[in-house]
């Protein structure tokens, strides 16, 4: 995804993702690759489709655990050389206490 269609900037960290479906059935995992009070890349060969709604946690140091819920906005199956096959998710609804912790957690 080019960067101009971001609407906040990511910063390049790792975290673990847990991730379920719109039923909650079944737990999946995922590292991120960027992260932003936005959204995030989550690495992965294990793609979702476009669109599709999820619930993510995710600890963010310092503040513990966040919750959110999320919509994946794209989907990198085939990547070029030198890129990473994930998604990029869009965090949907999340407490503006919890967006405040990720935005000083990324400014450090």
């Amino acid at each position: 995804m080019p960067t101009e269609h971001r609407r906040e900037e990511r910063a390049a960290v790792e975290v673990r993702f847990s991730a379920r479906d719109a039923t909650g059935a079944g737990t999946l995992t995922f590292t991120s690759a960027d992260v932003s009070t936005g959204g995030a890349f989550l690495k992965s060969d294990l793609l979702l489709e476009q669109g599709e709604s999820l619930s993510l946690s995710f600890e963010v140091p310092g503040a513990g655990a966040v919750q959110a819920q999320a919509r994946v906005a794209w989907v990198r199956r085939f990547p070029e050389p030198g890129q990473i096959a994930g998604m990029g998710v869009e965090f949907v609804v999340l407490r503006d206490e919890e967006r405040a912790a990720i935005s000083r957690w990324l400014h450090r």
